[in-house]
């Protein structure tokens, strides 16, 4: 319950910030999703575009949250296809892919890189895709105290591997244009 208020407080705080979208997902205790609550989500987001996320991956049966959730009135799904990252869940990534049409957008994330996305384009169909693009760097620490027993490195955003996906997404983009 407290999880759900805190939900409804960032969804009303986009909406005062003039946010686009927000990005939602509730599943029930046997696997669904939860319609119910999902709804208030949505209606609380009024304008803003919405995304459902990676809970999609936990559902019990994917077909019938699909069709619930473009039911719900959202415009995408944010999955990596029911598995740990899009190259292991890629057959189903296509099989929703077709599955939604035009009705929602099935946005493939978890494992989305420059290096794999033109081959899961054309594999799945998707046309959206999310990709965390980050980099690890070693930490400049020259001394690590090793009773912490961690990992000083420092996690980013590189901004080559964005725009190599950028640069990638838009020639295919152009490439399909009749």
């Amino acid at each position: 319950q407290l999880e759900f208020h805190s939900m409804i407080a960032d969804i009303e705080q986009c909406g005062q910030l003039g946010c686009d979208g927000v990005v939602i997902g509730m599943l029930n205790r046997d696997g669904g999703v939860d319609t119910e609550r999902c709804a208030d989500l949505i209606e609380r987001a009024g304008a803003m575009q919405v995304t459902f996320h990676r809970a999609f991956d936990r559902v019990k049966d994917p077909m019938t949250a699909l069709e619930q959730i473009i039911d719900l009135g959202c415009r995408r799904i944010l999955t990596s296809g029911q598995r740990p990252n899009v190259e292991s869940g890629k057959e189903n990534l296509r099989t929703l892919v077709q599955a939604a049409g035009n009705r929602i957008t099935i946005m493939p994330g978890s494992g989305v890189r420059s290096s794999n996305v033109l081959e899961l384009a054309k594999f799945t169909g998707a046309k959206e895709f999310h990709s965390s693009a980050r980099s690890s760097r070693p930490s400049a620490m020259r001394y690590i105290n090793p009773a912490m027993d961690e990992d000083l490195a420092s996690i980013s955003i590189d901004a080559e591997e964005v725009s190599e996906l950028r640069r990638l997404l838009d020639a295919y983009d152009q490439a399909q244009l009749p």
